[in-house]
């Protein structure tokens, strides 16, 4: 029980983390205001974390647990096809509220991964969990014939994933309601993917 309760209020202080560094900045995220986020006192917040940046990787990963959820939903479908590859995609971009305060988090914590070596390892090791989930997605697609064999499933994936990252910082400079129509030109490349018949 004990253990479910430290994992608990880890993940609150970690989504209070991240909602602060999504509203606020990466700056404004102290022991201090993350304390007075969670009305508790900064030595509570020692029993959780020993260091800012452990804190730091904790919101990085409350961030990036959300998007793989949806990536990983998005995935499971039994037979995938192009189709079906509309939804990973749509899941990797700021389209809501929800999302939207996710890649605010990823864009502070990736300036700050580049000068902190843990942050950094757990960035790189995340971008490979969400590669590997896409690359197998699209060899699934190849192998029963509805995605093009031009190109290998890496090099697919490595296109895909450098236009979503790319296209998500964009659309976080555009209002909401512009975001899907922003995105439209995106599916429209994926559809280029389609094996012809």
């Amino acid at each position: 029980m004990r253990k479910v309760d430290h994992d608990s209020r880890r993940e609150e202080v970690a989504g209070a983390a991240a909602s602060l560094i999504a509203n606020r900045g990466l700056e404004a995220l102290t022991t201090r205001a993350l304390a007075k986020e969670l009305g508790c006192s900064i030595g509570v917040l020692s029993h959780y974390f020993s260091s800012k940046e452990e804190i730091v990787i904790a919101a990085f990963r409350w961030a990036d647990q959300r998007i793989d959820l949806r990536m990983q939903e998005a995935i499971a479908d039994d037979s995938p096809n192009i189709e079906s590859f509309f939804p990973v995609i749509k899941a990797g971009l700021p389209l809501d509220a929800e999302s939207d305060l996710e890649w605010r988090v990823r864009l502070n914590l990736q300036t700050f991964a580049l000068t902190h070596g843990d942050s950094l390892q757990a960035e790189r090791e995340k971008n490979k969990q969400f590669r590997d989930l896409m690359t197998i997605m699209i060899a699934g697609m190849q192998a029963k014939g509805h995605v093009t064999k031009q190109l290998s499933a890496d090099e697919i994936t490595s296109v895909a994933f450098d236009l979503v990252n790319g296209m998500a910082k964009n659309l976080l400079m555009c209002p909401f309601e512009e975001r899907e129509e922003k995105a439209e030109y995106l599916f429209k490349l994926i559809e280029l993917l389609k094996q012809p018949a």
